[in-house]
């Protein structure tokens, strides 16, 4: 019996004195009304950060003060209710610096991220890009439509089109008929080709169920890892 009970006690003060998990940052809200914890943050690059609001008497966030791709802020998270927690997401992709933020419900609520020399960032993807002074080159790609029948159309509920580029990409892609937008998809293309369906609108499975032929042009927005930025079309008529 005895050594039952010094074998629960053991765990028991394992539990309260484990060590935090590796990876794992903590940006607090309160428990001060409409106040970060701690005015600074210190972090190691590619380590993931969790936002926890313990004020008791408002809703807060996190949202940095630079901006990232496509003007969106370099990191942020939901904005949250208290006792709740998220995610800051974009910070594993930061590297060494300092990273002012604040709350976008209480933007006098300031505080700064050091993001430390130890660890090493998440490489950028076509889904989180980011600048890379290295890189300044645009991905080379090119659209074609695969359909040439409105029947193929409706029976696949969607445009199957192929997809080609120099490098992995992500392509935003938007298939019309005059102003009619028939179809819609983004497509990340991680080797030199994909083929792929969008698909379609409720306007445009009407307008394709009765039609006799259809001139639809294909128009993708294309970005690399890196953001570089290029375009692409193709035109097709289905009958």
């Amino acid at each position: 019996m005895r050594r039952v009970a010094t074998a629960i006690a053991l765990v028991l003060a394992g539990a309260l004195f484990a060590a935090p998990a590796l990876g794992d940052a903590t940006i607090t809200a309160g428990p001060a009304p409409n106040t970060y914890a701690t005015s600074d943050v210190t972090t190691d690059q590619g380590q993931a950060i969790t936002f926890q609001n313990s004020d008791q008497s408002a809703i807060h966030d996190v949202t940095s003060d630079a901006s990232g791709s496509g003007g969106k802020a370099l990191f942020e998270s939901e904005t949250i209710e208290p006792g709740k927690t998220a995610p800051v997401n974009g910070v594993e992709f930061l590297t060494t610096g300092d990273y002012a933020f604040h709350c976008s419900v209480h933007p006098f609520m300031r505080a700064t991220l050091h993001v430390s020399a130890n660890g090493s960032p998440k490489p950028r993807s076509p889904d989180n890009p980011g600048p890379n002074p290295a890189d300044k080159v645009p991905p080379e790609a090119t659209v074609s439509i695969l359909d040439s029948r409105i029947s193929g159309v409706l029976y696949h509920r969607g445009v199957r089109v192929r997809l080609r580029s120099d490098e992995p990409a992500r392509f935003k892609l938007t298939a019309r008929s005059g102003r009619t937008r028939v179809a819609l998809g983004t497509i990340v293309v991680k080797g030199k080709k994909r083929d792929a369906k969008i698909d379609l609108t409720t306007k445009g499975k009407r307008m394709l169920f009765s039609a006799n032929s259809v001139k639809l042009k294909l128009t993708a927005k294309v970005n690399d890892a890196a953001d570089n930025r290029a375009s692409a079309s193709a035109t097709r008529i289905l009958r």
